[in-house]
């Protein structure tokens, strides 16, 4: 039993360590530092609220409220998804290292670009107080949307990872399905303001649904839809499990070609 804790709590570690190392070095000989990881959510803000409340007003109610409480858990999914091609490739040294999982590095790309959710959290607070939206005790379902996500992250990074070694353009295609991907979330606007149709058609996109219980808790302070919370765990759990199969699969390989 001690020996199993001690193997955890090295396994913790590592990851940690690794997790800290990605996230010092991306902003190494910067001045500002982790303040540039605030610079994208806040300029996707921006344009949002001039596009759709002065050129085109979709006139939904504290709209920079309405439009953050998604972008952030959006930007957190777009990149991971975005990097995850590489991660493998790009940690070539750790992959090929005896006794390493390279399962790992998925794990510590998704908690790298986490911690810069974390950092942009307080602001969405903060924008939240100014338009007189207080937190309610809703956000007590905040951890399990997170938790969610990061499984279905974690499913289609492991994807991602594999195809990449064999197949260079995934990276690229992966890009272009992400951008796509954003104009089919309801990120810069919501359920309420496309029809009936549209919305069922948007519903089996899981990351919809959890986009669209991330506004429910945060911007309506209100209880989360259970039926889209539940078939966004499920989908998570399929591609985690599809996932992981894939790479049992292909983790021979893996190392003979990378």
């Amino acid at each position: 039993m001690n020996g199993l804790l001690v193997s955890i709590s090295y396994e913790i570690q590592l990851i940690w360590h690794l997790v800290k190392r990605d996230f010092s070095v991306q902003y190494k000989g910067s001045i500002l530092g982790v303040l540039w990881s605030l610079l994208l959510p806040l300029t996707q803000l921006l344009i949002l609220i001039f596009i759709f409340q002065r050129v085109i007003p979709l006139k939904i109610e504290d709209y920079p409220v309405f439009v953050f409480c998604a972008l952030l858990p959006w930007t957190w999914f777009s990149n991971c998804l975005n990097s995850a091609p590489n991660i493998l490739k790009w940690n070539r040294d750790l992959v090929l290292k005896p006794n390493f999982e390279p399962l790992k590095l998925i794990v510590v790309n998704i908690l790298t670009n986490f911690l810069l959710f974390l950092v942009a959290l307080p602001l969405l607070f903060f924008i939240s107080s100014l338009y007189d939206r207080p937190l309610s005790a809703n956000l007590i379902f905040f951890p399990l949307l997170l938790l969610i996500q990061a499984l279905l992250t974690f499913g289609l990074a492991i994807v991602l990872a594999v195809l990449n070694i064999f197949f260079s353009d995934v990276q690229y295609v992966v890009s272009v399905l992400v951008s796509m991907l954003f104009f089919l979330t309801p990120v810069f606007y919501g359920y309420t303001e496309v029809g009936t149709e549209v919305t069922s058609l948007l519903s089996l996109n899981p990351l919809a649904a959890l986009i669209h219980n991330y506004r429910l808790i945060i911007y309506y302070g209100v209880n989360p839809e259970w039926k889209g919370v539940l078939y966004t765990l499920a989908m998570s759990t399929i591609s985690c499990i599809i996932g992981y199969i894939f790479y049992n699969k292909m983790v021979n390989d893996i190392y003979d070609k990378i």
